[in-house]
């Protein structure tokens, strides 16, 4: 998935996950690991979790967390 110019990525048709700014326009890929919950990387660099869950209960933007806890 590409990142917008805001340091986002798109997640769905309406849903977005913010990243930073710094990956604008660069390609990022997501592993599911269970449980809605998803790792995303840039290459070969883990940058964080996101819940998927939470992007559907809340219909905001969510941020990246460093860790599941």
């Amino acid at each position: 998935m590409k990142v917008t110019q805001n340091g986002a990525m798109r997640w769905g048709a309406c849903f977005w996950v913010y990243m930073s700014q710094n990956l604008a326009g660069k390609y990022v890929g997501a592993q599911h690991i269970g449980n809605d919950i998803w790792k995303v990387y840039y290459r070969n660099v883990f940058l964080g979790y996101f819940n998927e869950n939470e992007l559907r209960t809340k219909e905001q933007t969510v941020r990246l967390g460093p860790n599941l806890v």
